[in-house]
């Protein structure tokens, strides 16, 4: 549970949050620039090792797959059948440029576009099964990016870090 105050944007030092310990007992932590910066360099050190990693891939090469790739698969596989228009909200990504991702991810025959039985203006997508199968192997390069990533945590810090994220990440929706 956050609770508090946040000041001026610009005013780092007034950025305090209350927050609720396991125990049960409160405790204040600052965040700082430096801590908000670290948060981005974590995700930027992330993106570029998954990137790298990708990039040696022959499969990956071969297909022409960016990263983009993979949360495309992600969200089709988990949440399918689904909307482009869906993927595109829950990635964050405008709908014009989902096009070349899906034409791509369409022509390797990993997702399948159908017209919605129920409303026949749009299209569902559906991971197919050499879908699920490529989407195994972004999990294996994924995996590997974090192992790298979060090497110097120990295992029980490496699973609070993930479980703290995950939370923050479900809270927003």
């Amino acid at each position: 549970m956050v609770a508090g105050t946040i000041g001026i944007p610009n005013d780092w030092s007034a950025l305090r949050y209350a927050v609720s310990m396991e125990s049960g007992g409160a405790t204040t932590l600052d965040v700082t620039h430096d801590n908000l910066t670290a948060l981005v360099r974590l995700v930027g050190l992330y993106r570029r090792t998954f990137t790298d990693l990708l990039g040696r891939q022959p499969w990956v090469v071969e297909s022409g797959a960016k990263p983009a790739t993979y949360g495309v698969l992600n969200v089709v596989g988990q949440r399918g059948p689904v909307s482009q228009r869906e993927v595109c909200d829950v990635l964050g990504v405008h709908p014009s440029d989902m096009v070349d991702h899906m034409d791509l991810i369409e022509r390797q025959g990993w997702v399948e576009r159908r017209r919605d039985p129920v409303d026949r203006r749009r299209y569902q997508l559906t991971i197919t099964p050499e879908g699920r199968r490529v989407l195994g192997r972004f999990d294996a390069v994924a995996a590997e990016a974090e192992a790298v990533v979060l090497e110097p945590l120990r295992g029980p810090e490496r699973r609070t870090l993930l479980e703290l994220v995950a939370k923050a990440v479900a809270a927003q929706g």
